[in-house]
């Protein structure tokens, strides 16, 4: 795993930037009070739970916005399991964010996170 080099330019860039500890917290709270709620009645609680099947059915995302996950999964670089992991990390994002259905943005943002480790 390569870890790019911190500087002092980019430590004062993001002074102010970074949420503090109780904004950190106040975040995660009600995003797990929203994965709570939609996931209510289905036997999961947490997004890391919820089957494939409920991904490509129940919890699709928004329309055209797995275009690139999709292929992907033509192109055979990532797997059925791989697509599905991705789908999970982006609801997580949506839920942070405050948002009812992952988007493109938020696919894009788990398949970079899933290619930087």
């Amino acid at each position: 795993m390569q870890v790019q080099r911190v500087t002092t330019g980019a430590i004062r860039r993001a002074a102010g930037s970074t949420p503090t500890t109780a904004e950190a917290r106040s975040l995660v709270t009600a995003a797990r009070a929203r994965m709570h709620a939609r996931l209510e009645g289905t036997g999961w609680t947490t997004n890391s739970e919820v089957a494939g099947s409920w991904l490509r059915g129940a919890g699709r995302a928004e329309p055209g916005s797995t275009k690139d996950l999709d292929r992907a999964l033509d192109l055979g670089t990532l797997t059925m399991r791989g697509w599905d992991r991705v789908m999970r990390l982006a609801w997580t994002l949506a839920d942070l964010g405050g948002i009812d259905l992952p988007g493109e943005p938020q696919v894009r943002a788990a398949i970079g996170l899933r290619s930087a480790l």
